[in-house]
């Protein structure tokens, strides 16, 4: 007779002799007379091409679908892989040298990211980082969305299901959530899941677009797990093995012979002047980081990217040398808007000055209305270039 199974745990470590768990799901219904019986196989999930447009827990069950419309695959070609897997050698990855196409104006303009890249989007709470990574799954050029939302509030997670299924690819998108009551290794599952996910549809040959919402609650959850086995706390209250964690995770997307998994991870900021010691690591671990200003949210100003503090570590591998003098060019202008700012406001700007600034001032009106953009105004690659050249000229 089949013993009834009432919970399951995973081990997270070992301490003086014993194996510690961690429990995934509640505790309720549990006692201290309960058999715990080792399973002997990690934490495995099966992949294959019915995922999409499906929604999952952090367990790997699937709790609902994106679309109506979706036709039942045969389960051909599915296979179980495990959620923790190590990254790919550098030796079959390929370099980043194609463009990957957002469909976002300040981005595909000014930090054009590339097929494989790892993007940071930072910001503080309230900046827009869900309403930016909507836009991209809206608008962005990719076989296969794969989206992981830790930590959200369940409400959130709703809102977020209700969009997504409103996107023209809901049929291509999966879903894997942890919602912020769910216990920290359930957080951490979530990550791993999603990212197992991506790696699958990748090594079939697609571009997946992969977005993690945010690696702060996963940095978290990491903490929690790794404070219960017992690890003293280091940087900022975070053990050291968190810092061993993070790179281990964002080392598996990447560009190779075919396929290629293009990852977005936002970053919650507590302040936008203070140093943060997660921020500061998974910044430095990524190929790129995209700022989003409080400042110019709450000015209504949207996407709030600070093109000035944001960069794409591969933007010359994946332009046109046109496309970088113009950029340029651009940037240049955005600059000078920001040192003369005081100077319009106090209205101690004489023109005349510098033909440079003039310039800029000239064109403000244009630039602000080339860097804001709706959520529901998709921009090709091609449109976007001529308007760039045209602000430039």
């Amino acid at each position: 007779m089949q013993p009834d199974i009432i919970a399951k745990a995973q081990v997270v470590g070992f301490k003086e002799g014993l194996t510690v768990l961690s429990l995934i799901g509640r505790t309720q219904g549990l006692t201290r007379e309960v058999v715990i019986r080792p399973s002997g196989y990690p934490f495995v999930f099966e992949v294959g091409e019915h995922l999409a447009g499906k929604i999952f827990n952090a367990a790997g069950e699937q709790v609902g679908a994106l679309s109506e419309d979706l036709t039942e695959p045969m389960l051909l070609n599915t296979k179980l892989l495990r959620i923790n897997s190590p990254p790919v050698s550098v030796t079959q990855r390929r370099p980043v040298s194609e463009p990957m196409v957002t469909g976002v104006r300040a981005i595909d303009s000014l930090l054009t990211c590339g097929l494989g890249q790892r993007i940071g989007i930072f910001a503080a709470a309230g900046s827009g980082k869900t309403s930016l990574m909507n836009m991209i799954i809206n608008h962005a050029h990719a076989d296969i969305h794969v989206v992981a939302l830790i930590g959200e509030r369940g409400r959130e997670v709703i809102e977020f299901i209700e969009e997504l299924k409103e996107s023209p690819h809901a049929a291509q998108t999966i879903l894997i959530y942890a919602t912020s009551d769910s216990p920290p290794i359930e957080r951490c599952n979530a990550a791993l899941l999603a990212t197992t996910i991506a790696e699958y549809f990748r090594d079939c040959g697609r571009n997946v677009l992969l977005y993690v919402d945010s690696m702060t609650r996963y940095a978290r959850a990491l903490r929690d797990v790794a404070l219960a086995t017992g690890e003293l706390p280091a940087r900022r209250g975070y053990p050291a093995s968190v810092f061993e964690q993070l790179p281990m995770l964002l080392e598996r997307p990447g560009q190779l012979k075919h396929g290629s998994i293009t990852a977005f991870y936002t970053v919650l900021l507590e302040s936008e002047e203070e140093a943060d010691p997660i921020g500061d690591e998974i910044r430095s671990i990524l190929d790129g980081h995209i700022y989003l200003s409080h400042k110019l949210a709450g000015r209504g100003y949207y996407p709030a990217i600070d093109i000035l503090h944001s960069i794409s570590r591969v933007f010359q591998k994946v332009t046109t040398p046109e496309h970088r003098r113009c950029a340029i060019d651009l940037r240049d202008m955005i600059s000078r808007l920001e040192q003369i700012q005081l100077y319009l406001e106090l209205g101690e700007y004489q023109r005349g000055e510098s033909h440079e600034n003039d310039r800029a001032l000239d064109k403000k009106e244009q630039i602000e209305a080339f860097l804001k953009q709706a959520m529901d105004e998709p921009m090709s690659f091609d449109n976007i270039l001529s308007n760039l050249n045209e602000l430039a000229s």
